[in-house]
């Protein structure tokens, strides 16, 4: 069955079409990311691009706009409403987490999760194993909020918190993240494997 690209967009999307940037930034941007890596807002803020404002409106547009990940995995033709309905019934029998049963079912590989998310929706892969986190940032997140949503947070820079999280669609997760925290939210993608070994190594 062929992949169909998702109608979600991405950051820079967002930002072209509200006038804030250019292609050319964009691109000029995504090339500093690809050799180093970082988050595509903190860059174009670096390199004068946009205000830390812009990218703050243009986040919360971003993530209150997407849409669920079930929808999306169905749009592009990588599994069926049925296999969604398996799925569904899973996550209200066990009180589990949609994209882990996804996986868990064996409709989804979690490293085709990851790929998923970072070529589809621009959303950088952050390999946390070999990430230095400030446990103070971490705290800013309740234990009982990182675990549920397995997601884990890894930095802050003015009103913008980064989490690393395995399913950065789920829009009530960063609803649930803002409302505690009091920030708008930015994501990196990682892997469950890589969040829960973060999450038992720095929430004691």
């Amino acid at each position: 069955m062929a992949i169909k690209k998702s109608k979600t967009k991405h950051l820079g999307q967002l930002l072209i079409e509200r006038e804030i940037i250019t292609l050319a930034q964009l691109d000029q941007a995504l090339e500093i990311q690809l050799k180093e890596g970082g988050l595509l807002g903190q860059i174009l803020i670096k390199l004068g691009f946009v205000t830390e404002q812009q990218i703050e409106d243009s986040v919360f547009e971003q993530t209150t706009n997407s849409q669920k990940l079930e929808n999306v995995l169905v749009e592009m033709g990588i599994v069926t409403p049925d296999q969604i309905n398996q799925a569904s019934e899973l996550e209200k029998k066990e009180g589990s987490f949609f994209a882990r049963n996804i996986i868990k079912l064996g409709f989804l590989g979690a490293e085709d999760l990851v790929s998923i998310m970072v070529t589809q929706f621009g959303f950088p892969y952050l390999q946390l194993e070999n990430y230095e986190i400030d446990p103070e940032i971490v705290k800013l997140v309740p234990q009982n909020i990182a675990q549920k949503f397995s997601l884990i947070a890894i930095d802050k820079i003015g009103n913008i918190l980064t989490i690393a999280m395995a399913d950065p669609l789920n829009a009530k997760a960063l609803d649930e993240v803002r409302k505690v925290t009091g920030l708008n939210v930015e994501t990196f993608i990682s892997t469950f494997s890589e969040i829960e070994s973060a999450l038992t190594n720095n929430y004691k």
